[in-house]
């Protein structure tokens, strides 16, 4: 899991540098979800809603395909990260969609 925050956030200050910030509505980057037993079966694509502030960044990504091969009833991992500080929620719904909610101490800088 660690894998994938660290490339989500490494795509959102290069996106940042290259695309640039869309004024206060942030910027969208595109990203992945590996496989996660029970949750995710597959590797699935993700679009993320970056929004800088000075006290927390937030990233909001949604999954542009749906999971095959979705859990029963709605299933959330919750995990925490030192390096930038932070914490991210995984939610698989039983429709097929996959959430990430992630939400990180301070900018993600250029």
């Amino acid at each position: 899991m660690r894998k994938l925050v660290f490339s989500l956030f490494l795509g959102a200050v290069l996106a940042g540098s290259a695309v640039g910030i869309a004024g206060a509505g942030g910027f969208k980057i595109p990203g992945f979800i590996d496989p996660i037993p029970g949750i995710v079966n597959t590797t699935l694509p993700l679009v993320c809603q970056v929004h800088e502030g000075t006290v927390q960044t937030e990233v909001d990504c949604t999954a542009t395909e749906p999971n095959p091969n979705p859990p029963k009833d709605t299933k959330t991992i919750k995990y925490n990260f030192n390096s930038p500080k932070g914490s991210c929620t995984i939610k698989a719904y039983p429709n097929g969609g996959v959430v990430e909610i992630c939400r990180v101490k301070g900018e993600l800088e250029a």
